[in-house]
This record gives structure tokens, C-alpha cells and sequence, in this order.
């Protein structure tokens, strides 16, 4: 997008940088009332609604490690591949997530399918968790949705494979 639904120019906003908050995604109202530059976020999902701060593309840069040092790094714990959906708290930052592909890991190697497993957790604590990231940044080729207040937008998202050391796991089964 080069620009966003109310006309305001768009670029790169880095949220969050070396585990510290630097910005908000805005919109013209939210800027003006918190006092903020705009970040051209203004989004809506036809010109019948009103536009509201929303994602584009959202993901993580990459770090320094392979995906194999961080699965070889863990005792046991869940690989989750691929998320099929999830919501999120914007007011206190909890959410659910569920993983559509996810395997169990360990002593270091990738084993069992998981079947139905739910990641729940609140964003900032769990990033303050993320003890390694790898190099292997990938967006999701599928079309992911933005919904919020009714309205579905379409977004980019993607991250590279993870370490988050502590993590609630629920409705796992292993098949």
C-alpha cells in the first residue's frame, strides 16, 4: 500500500525494537488523540466503514541462529509450524492461537504430530520470553485477516522460527 484508507502516506513503522515498544500503528483520529505521528494504518474494509488503526504487513525481523540450533536447543517442547487462527486482546494483549501443524519436540529433535494444540499467552510477556530467533524469516504465502470491530481486512504476516522458553499449551493431543 502506498497509501491507506484516509490518504495518509504509508511506510515502515518498527513497533517494538530490542524488546522496547518505539510506536503504535495509527490512524488519523487515534494519532491526534494520543498525541502521535500518524503511521498510515488507517484501514477499513470498504469505503461503508470507518476506518481504524489496523495492520498491513507485520513480522519479525530474522537473528542470527538456525532453526536447527534452536530445535536441537530444547528438552521437549512444541513445534508449531503453522497457525490456522487466534484472536487477540488489543486492550491488555492476550491471546489464543491455533497451531494447524505442530509437532512435539525431544531431546533436541522434531517427533510426534500434535493434533489441536492452543497457544495462549499475553504478548508482551511472552516476547520478554523469546530467548532465540533464527535466520529463516518466511511470510505466510496464504491470505491472512485482520478482523477487528466487525470489519476484515486482508494483512501479510510472518516471523522466523522462535525460542519462546515458557508458553501455555492447551487441547494437545498426541496422535
Amino acid at each position: 500500500l502506498n497509501v491507506d484508507d484516509e490518504g495518509t502516506p504509508t511506510s515502515c513503522t518498527v513497533l517494538i525494537e530490542n524488546g522496547i515498544l518505539r510506536r503504535y500503528i495509527t490512524d488519523k483520529l487515534n494519532a491526534r488523540l494520543m498525541g502521535i505521528p500518524l503511521t498510515g494504518n488507517g484501514r477499513r474494509e470498504s469505503f461503508q466503514c470507518i476506518p481504524m488503526p489496523r495492520m498491513t504487513n507485520t513480522f519479525m525481523l530474522p537473528g542470527q541462529s538456525t532453526p536447527e540450533e534452536i530445535i536441537g536447543s530444547v528438552k521437549r517442547g512444541l513445534y508449531a509450524v503453522s497457525f490456522g487462527g487466534g484472536q487477540v486482546d488489543i486492550t491488555n494483549g492476550k491471546f489464543v492461537f491455533s497451531a494447524s501443524e505442530a509437532y512435539l519436540i525431544e531431546d533436541g529433535k522434531v517427533t510426534t504430530p500434535v493434533k489441536g494444540a492452543t497457544l495462549i499467552g499475553s504478548g508482551p510477556e511472552i516476547l520478554k520470553k523469546v530467548s532465540m530467533v533464527a535466520n529463516d524469516l518466511a511470510l505466510d504465502d496464504g491470505i491472512g485477516t485482520c478482523g477487528k470491530d466487525g470489519q476484515s481486512v486482508p494483512v501479510g504476516v510472518g516471523l522466523p522460527t522462535i525460542k519462546v522458553d515458557e508458553i501455555t499449551v492447551g487441547g494437545t493431543q498426541v496422535e
